[in-house]
C-alpha cells in the first residue's frame, strides 16, 4: 500500500471534524493560533464546541495510515516507497508519549492550516481520517529503523 502525502507551504497542518470545516478561518485568525502550538500536537477549541488537532513542530510531509489510525510525518529517508511497511513494523516497539485528548463528531479532515475550511476539496489538498465520533488521545512516537530513516507518528487511541 502506498501512502498519499500532503505538503504544506511552511506552516502546520490542522485536523478538523468535517462538520466544523466552516468554522476554520485559516489566515483570518485560526492560522496564527495553530502556529502558536509548539508541541508535536495540540488541540484548539472551535465554535460550537468543536475541537481541532494541530500538528505542530515542523512542516513535514504527512500521510495517514487508516488501518492503524496513525498519522505519519516524514523527517527523512531514502524513498517514500515501502513507508507503510516500515511504520507497521515499528508500531509495536514504538515508545509512545501520551498526548492531548481530542473530541470529534466523526470524520476528520487534515489540511494546511492557512486555508479556510470552506476551501477544503476545492483549493486545499486534504486527507480524510475516518474515525467514529468520540474522544481520542493522540499519542506520539518516533520510528527510526536505521540511521537514514526517521518518522514521527501520531496515533488516535479511542477513550471509553
Amino acid at each position: 500500500m502506498s501512502l498519499t502525502w500532503l505538503d504544506t507551504e511552511g506552516g502546520p497542518y490542522i485536523v478538523v471534524p468535517r462538520t466544523a470545516l466552516p468554522h476554520w478561518s485559516g489566515t483570518e485568525g485560526d492560522y496564527d493560533r495553530a502556529c502558536d502550538v509548539m508541541d508535536f500536537v495540540g488541540v484548539l477549541a472551535l465554535p460550537d464546541g468543536a475541537e481541532a488537532l494541530v500538528l505542530g513542530d515542523e512542516p513535514l510531509s504527512t500521510a495517514y495510515l487508516p488501518e492503524h489510525r496513525v498519522l505519519v510525518r516524514w523527517y527523512y529517508g531514502e524513498s517514500k516507497e515501502g513507508v507503510a511497511d516500515i511504520i507497521r513494523a515499528g508500531l509495536a516497539t514504538a515508545e509512545w508519549e501520551e498526548g492531548p485528548v481530542l473530541s470529534t463528531t466523526g470524520e476528520l479532515v487534515m489540511f494546511y492550516a492557512a486555508y479556510f475550511g470552506t476551501e477544503v476539496g476545492t483549493l486545499a489538498d486534504s486527507t480524510a481520517l475516518e474515525l467514529a465520533a468520540g474522544r481520542y488521545r493522540v499519542d506520539s512516537a518516533s520510528i527510526e529503523p536505521d540511521d537514514l530513516t526517521s518518522f514521527r507518528v501520531h496515533r488516535f487511541v479511542e477513550l471509553t
